[in-house]
């Protein structure tokens, strides 16, 4: 049996051959903020040594899995990844999650995992992406007329002359058939249809076409 400096040793020497050929998983970014309608880019760092022939990468969003692909000798098995997800391989080891156009849904929790199954079955899991996708830019969704106050009051303005007119005009008329059916004008007997006076409008001031009431 070796004395106690020897085995001391050698398990230094596993605890560090075991430590090179650990799956490491990084993922960033830790959160990130895209408007709706843009585009979101998640990148997954996958580091093993020795070198694997076979992975499998696994993305989630809120626990539900999005894509299972393989990459077998740097070629990627799949190009899509749950909805507007595309994939693509940048060897040696990233595999780029790109959502394109980001929507409101694409907001949650991303974490990719690996699992090495060839030489032997390894695996591990990265840390957590917050995706946080803002509607819209709200100033392009309110009422332009209220983006300009002074445009607001230069209609009113235009709108109440415009009834002050139209009313100074119909009580003038009026005054000139109520004149005419006083008997200031003459003929007026035909305007209503029918002989003798009564009450009655008139349209404009200029032509003074009445009609009874």
């Amino acid at each position: 049996m070796g004395s106690p400096g020897m085995v001391l040793g050698l398990l230094v020497q596993f605890w560090a051959l075991q430590g090179a050929s650990s799956l490491s998983v990084q993922q960033g970014p830790n959160s990130l903020q895209v408007r709706q309608g843009s585009q979101a880019t998640l990148v997954c760092q996958v580091d093993q040594a020795p070198a694997w022939e076979r992975l499998r990468v696994r993305w989630t969003k809120d626990g539900a899995i999005l894509c299972q692909p393989y990459i077998t000798n740097g070629s990627l098995s799949l190009g899509v990844c749950g909805p507007q997800g595309q994939l693509s391989w940048q060897a040696p080891s990233h595999l780029i999650l790109k959502l394109d156009p980001v929507s409101l849904n694409h907001s949650g929790a991303y974490v990719c995992s690996a699992a090495i199954e060839i030489p032997e079955l390894e695996e591990a899991e990265s840390n957590v992406t917050r995706l946080s996708v803002d509607p819209d830019d709200p100033r392009q969704n309110r009422n332009p007329i209220s983006s300009f106050p002074g445009l607001l009051f230069v209609l009113l303005g235009a709108g109440s002359v415009g009834v002050a007119i139209v009313l100074g005009a119909w009580f003038r008329g009026r005054r000139c058939c109520q004149q005419r059916d006083s008997g200031n004008s003459p003929g007026k007997g035909g305007w209503g249809g029918g002989g003798g006076g009564g009450n009655y409008n008139c349209l404009t001031k200029t032509h003074c076409i009445c009609a009874p009431t």
